[in-house]
């Protein structure tokens, strides 16, 4: 797989980038996705925005504000789906798995 941003081909993580602009913005309406429709963007990318809005962020603030661990978050939405699931169910999933 190559990032179609850097032509990286040693792509082990990726990213997905989108910004939008409202209306009255000189990108009025305009919307920019990275990592969509021409495939995922090497983690370097998103890093290097992520610095970039950083820069623009007053003492104090910080990026990681904006961020959300949607893998822990998953995880518990997992864990509250298993935990509802009868033995049955569980059995089924297991079985789909291949963990029998």
């Amino acid at each position: 797989m190559k990032c179609p941003v850097t032509d990286r081909e040693d792509m082990v993580d990726d990213c997905y980038i989108e910004i939008q602009f409202g209306y009255g913005s000189d990108k009025d309406m305009w919307t920019y996705k990275f990592g969509d429709k021409h495939g995922a963007v090497h983690d370097v990318v998103g890093k290097k925005v992520l610095e970039a809005i950083q820069s623009l962020m007053p003492e104090g603030r910080s990026v990681e504000d904006f961020g959300e661990d949607t893998l822990a978050e998953g995880q518990k939405q997992w864990e509250a789906e298993w935990e509802a699931m009868t033995q049955e169910e569980r059995d089924k999933c297991k079985a789909e798995w291949g963990i029998v």
